[in-house]
């Protein structure tokens, strides 16, 4: 179906741009990806600490997307312990 979706229904290979790694449940982190969710971690803790009051909608936005890479980021630090 998402082949189909993406307009690649011949596709031989997957298409990594159509899943969210932190949504999917058969998607695999490993330790080399942590460097990437850290600093994911680390900049939208940053930049919700910059949004004013006035960007209730924004902060809350972000702050579920932070919410997710947190939690991917410790089953990454779980598997590897």
């Amino acid at each position: 179906m998402w082949l189909k979706l993406a307009g690649t229904p011949n596709a031989t290979k997957p298409l990594a741009g159509m899943c969210d790694s932190a949504r999917c449940p058969q998607a695999t982190h490993h330790p080399c990806h942590r460097p990437v969710w850290a600093e994911s971690v680390r900049t939208k803790q940053v930049f919700i600490g910059s949004i004013g009051r006035n960007h209730k909608t924004e902060k809350a936005r972000l702050q579920a997307d932070l919410d997710r890479d947190v939690k991917v980021l410790a089953s990454i630090d779980a598997a590897a312990a």
